[in-house]
């Protein structure tokens, strides 16, 4: 750049630079020292010389990770004798079929796609014929026995305790009351819409009172009972997520002893025997720790540039042994769009392709050697945690099974930003047999009705925030799920020595 093009780049921010610190960028010739002016300027409008040499020494400090990981000669892992066993269902990936406009009319042909397909999986869940329609209840005689199906617009206390609920449907809206009471079936009701979410689509059981319907049972969409999945073929997947790379918080120590431990350099014959079986790595998001996502966040960055974050990314990643294949999901920290449904990380930014890296939107399915593996990277898990009595960031499983009984990845609207694209891509429609989430920084495991729900937790320390926040992540634990036995095996690298 010369002087008139340095110039007119900061002034574009509103900053004005010293002569000598013109003549200083011009000779430096280094665009990326350009944008990390403006990241370290704070309130900053007048930038000389000595700021530019002092952050210039300030980056020299930082040390660079280095990654360098060697394959064990007495490795014989036996995923490497299989052929991968991979298919993507692209229809429930928004990657490539962003298309919305973000107009009212978007956002009414949203809830009208979430309530039509919602009531298509109650209906298999209850049958179709016992559904009345809230429109013809001005018809009905008292005390009649009504299902009725829609959307919870509405949900409160009144003054002797009941829970009025309104339920919408595209014909009108319900007025449910759900009876404070020590008998059943109100009591076991009550419970129930104590923990009704605003926006989700359920089925109501009750009894017609005008102008109410007294609720007798609250019914969820959810998954049916079933047995575990398992198959013959002797392979596992292991899931990451919250990596983080380019934070000062990035725990690289403990990570580089996972990429050891893959290349079979630690542990012994047992250890060796587990780990040469791992045939898939699903990380859901947050490769990177981003630019901007949180107040103050440059100060705990290690690399400031987002391009500089997932070449780091990408050199760590190149240490996993080449016969195991990666799944690569965005979270609410990476370079994609902020509402949910996120598209997929783009090449320019991943751009190694040895064609072992599949990298896919948020949420997306995969069926893995058979499973239905649903990858999400869980931001909605903020809002179940707040929205429902009993839910903490310490179980992270228990809200994760929360979004399964609603077949909804994001249930409440507003809570967290969503694009109307045609149609809701957070409902899950199929019954996944792995469900993988992260963004909590804790891990979490559990079968809920023969389907495996795993949180995969974080490779970042506590940062100042989450201190603020009083969360207390679990970082360094790798779950890995043998496909053979059904067992979930958990790696804790935090207490592992490096062999």
């Amino acid at each position: 750049m010369n002087d008139e093009e340095i110039v007119k780049f900061f002034e574009k921010e509103e900053v004005l630079l010293s002569p000598d610190a013109v003549e200083f960028l011009k000779e430096k010739n280094d665009d990326s020292l350009l944008r990390k002016i403006l990241e370290r300027r704070g309130e900053e409008f007048f930038i000389g010389k000595e700021f530019i040499e002092q952050l210039i020494e300030e980056e020299k400090k930082i040390p660079m990770p280095a990654v360098e990981v060697k394959r064990a000669s007495d490795f014989k892992p036996i995923a490497k004798e299989y052929t991968p066993q991979l298919k993507f269902l692209k229809e429930y990936d928004v990657s490539g079929k962003c298309n919305c406009g973000g107009s009212v009319d978007d956002f009414v042909n949203l809830f009208r796609d979430r309530l039509k397909r919602t009531k298509k999986m109650l209906e298999m869940r209850v049958g179709a014929t016992g559904i009345s329609s809230i429109g013809e209840l001005g018809g009905f005689a008292k005390g009649r026995e009504v299902r009725l199906v829609g959307m919870v617009t509405s949900k409160r206390i009144t003054k002797n305790g009941h829970i009025m609920i309104e339920l919408e449907s595209e014909e009108g809206v319900a007025k449910v009351l759900a009876l404070k009471s020590e008998r059943e079936p109100q009591r076991s009701c009550f419970e129930k819409a104590n923990t009704l979410l605003l926006d989700e689509v359920v089925a109501i059981d009750g009894r017609f009172s005008d102008p109410f319907i007294i609720a007798n049972d609250v019914i969820w969409p959810d998954l049916p009972i079933r047995t575990q999945r398992v198959i013959d073929r002797d392979v596992c997947i292991a899931f990451l997520s919250d990596l983080h790379v380019g934070s000062r918080n990035f725990m690289q120590e403990q990570f580089q002893k996972m990429l050891k431990w893959l290349n079979g350099e630690m542990d012994g014959e047992n250890g060796k025997e587990l780990v040469g079986r791992i045939k898939y790595i699903i990380i859901a998001g947050d490769l990177v720790d981003g630019i901007g996502i949180y107040p103050e966040q440059e100060k705990e960055l290690i690399i400031k540039d987002i391009y500089e974050q997932y070449d780091m990314f990408l050199k760590f990643v190149s240490s996993i042994p080449e016969y195991i294949e990666l799944i690569i999901a965005p979270g609410n920290h990476d370079a994609v769009r902020r509402a949910e449904p996120q598209p997929q990380i783009t090449k320019e930014l991943l751009k190694a392709d040895n064609g072992r890296m599949h990298v896919v939107g948020n949420p997306s399915l995969i069926d893995i050697e058979g499973f239905r593996t649903l990858v999400y990277h869980g931001t909605s898990l903020d809002s179940i945690i707040a929205g429902i009595s009993g839910m903490s960031y310490q179980h992270p499983e228990k809200p994760m099974v929360e979004l399964l009984k609603r077949r909804n990845l994001s249930p409440i609207y507003g809570e967290n930003p969503v694009v109307p694209e045609s149609k809701d891509y957070m409902l899950i429609e199929e019954v996944p047999d792995i469900v993988h989430m992260g963004h909590v920084h804790k891990n979490g495991y559990d079968n809920y009705k023969g389907t495996v729900v795993v949180n995969s937790g974080t490779w970042q320390s506590q940062t100042d925030f989450q201190l603020r926040q009083g969360h207390t992540p679990s970082p360094c634990i790798l779950p890995v799920l043998d496909l053979r036995s059904g067992r979930m095996n958990v790696i804790n690298f935090m207490k592992r020595e490096s062999g």
